[in-house]
């Protein structure tokens, strides 16, 4: 998510899309890493700005008839929480997206200082990858994943269990059951964070870590490419305000660090990655990371925008499809050098109650 840039206006044939509103306030971030440098060389990755491709395993009924809108498939469970699909383009995304954050953090499944622990919890675990390979490499450990659709795999570790559930209602399980819980890419399916961060922490063990992976629903470029009044730019406001609007808002992730040291967790560890919109940089590794996130960004345009763009911000399913092609369009810009940031946020229930908890 260039005063020049391609595509960065609807065909004239194009119904007009409501006004969008101001742009709400980029997150704010900690000490990081310098400008990035772009590639000017490089021409191997010209292929890389074409379009991208467009017992606990028997569910209820209830469960696993969908919702239909725009062409996608969606939750039936709780039907409306969660803005993004179910369908299989949004599962092979996910799956990607695993890829493209074990590639950020080169090779690590978490940053929090856990070991060997014995009962974990991935929160909205999606197709379930990341508690897979969790469960593969603490083979001595349970691992529950959590989600509202049924879409994870039948044929599973034994280790592994799979439920559907919402992680925002009261948990069910023991307090102090686990050792380590986490939860990725949550943004905009959370109504009250702190709450949520309040919940793990009753549920954690002493001496248990909650991890959070966040990618910020926002963007960002060193070289000025990425102007404020771009079709990306307008996307990403968007979503920040429509998201607000219906409760859950996405453009929260400044805020992690603070919300889980006001729940009790101590030794609060933050640290921000960023992540090329496409192959344009010079470190290779960096590069690397970009063509896997230009995949990814093909393809979450629609994933984020068409939901909440007809739901919430007035648009029809043909005018949120023509403006989500314009935005699609800007990111397949050589001219473009824009990233976001990765937040990964982990911190430690103390061994010992605090005050307030004895009481």
């Amino acid at each position: 998510m260039a005063e020049e840039r391609a595509g960065s206006t609807a065909p004239e044939s194009a119904p007009a899309a409501p006004a969008a509103p101001a742009a709400p306030v980029a997150p704010a971030a900690p000490a990081e890493q310098g400008p990035l440098q772009a590639d000017t060389t490089d021409s191997a990755s010209e292929g890389y700005y074409s379009d991208a491709d467009s017992d606990l395993t028997s569910l209820a009924s209830s469960v696993t008839n969908y919702v239909y809108e725009n062409g996608r498939r969606y939750h039936a469970y709780r039907a409306g929480k969660y803005v993004l699909p179910n369908d299989e383009t949004e599962k092979d995304r996910l799956d990607l997206v695993h890829h493209l954050f074990t590639l950020v953090l080169r090779g690590a499944l978490h940053l929090a200082p856990i070991k060997n622990p014995q009962t974990v919890l991935d929160m909205g675990t999606g197709t379930g990858i990341w508690a897979l390979d969790m469960a593969d490499l603490y083979p001595s450990a349970t691992v529950i994943g959590n989600d509202l659709s049924p879409i994870q795999p039948q044929f599973i570790a034994q280790n592994t269990q799979f439920v559907v559930e919402d992680f925002e209602e009261e948990w069910a399980y023991p307090e102090n059951k686990f050792d380590y819980i986490h939860g990725r890419t949550l943004l905009g399916a959370v109504k009250d964070w702190p709450d949520l961060f309040a919940q793990a922490y009753k549920h954690l063990k002493p001496g248990g870590y909650l991890e959070m992976q966040e990618g910020a629903v926002w963007a960002w470029s060193d070289d000025g490419s990425l102007k404020d009044d771009s079709p990306i730019m307008t996307f990403l406001s968007l979503l920040g305000s429509e998201s607000e609007k219906m409760g859950r808002p996405m453009n929260v992730i400044d805020k992690l660090e603070t919300w889980m040291k006001e729940a009790g967790f101590v030794d609060v560890e933050l640290k921000v990655f960023k992540v090329p919109w496409s192959p344009w940089p010079k470190d290779r590794h960096l590069k690397e990371v970009g063509k896997f996130q230009f995949a990814n960004m093909m393809q979450s345009i629609d994933s984020y925008g068409l939901a909440l763009l007809t739901r919430s911000a007035g648009y029809s399913e043909q005018e949120a499809k023509i403006f989500l092609a314009v935005v699609r369009n800007q990111i397949r810009s050589k001219a473009l050098h824009c990233y976001n940031k990765i937040y990964c946020v982990y911190g430690r229930k103390p061994e010992k109650p605090t005050e307030s908890e004895k009481e």
